[in-house]
């Protein structure tokens, strides 16, 4: 019945709209000059993909401009702490070299202290041995 006139006629408007979508193919529109919904569907499709592309896009930019920030922040942050380092290296070899200079002046200072109480008894031992003999000549006499 009428189902059955209707898909024939539906099928010879496809038949017709087929032959005119291919001489209209480049321009995408179907014989009345209309876009088909189902290339309108995939054109919105695809914008779709082009807007989270260009989306994702701009989230990479912002992601490598962050990034380069921060890098440069670090680039400055270990530069700084590189001369803070450099200034303490620099500071413990001078208390090290100062350091050694009191070592080697304690040193010398324990060998007076030593040679000076060695003097110290020569010179008790000979006022003793002075006295002993002042004493014995002065007795024994």
């Amino acid at each position: 019945g009428i189902n059955a006139e209707y898909g024939q006629a539906e099928l010879a408007e496809l038949k017709i709209s087929f032959v005119a979508e291919e001489d209209s193919y480049k321009c995408g529109m179907n014989s009345s000059g209309t876009i088909p919904d189902d290339k309108r569907r995939q054109v919105l499709l695809n914008q779709g993909a082009v807007e989270r592309s260009r989306a994702a896009l701009t989230r990479t930019e912002q992601i490598a401009v962050e990034t380069e920030t921060l890098g440069n922040e670090i680039t400055g942050e270990l530069g700084n702490q590189r001369e803070k380092i450099t200034r303490t290296r620099d500071l413990l070899e001078q208390t090290d070299s100062t350091l050694e200079k009191s070592r080697r002046t304690l040193l010398n200072m324990g060998r007076r202290a030593i040679t000076n109480k060695i003097a110290l008894v020569v010179i008790i031992v000979l006022e003793v041995c002075i006295l002993a003999g002042v004493l014995y000549w002065k007795f024994a006499t």
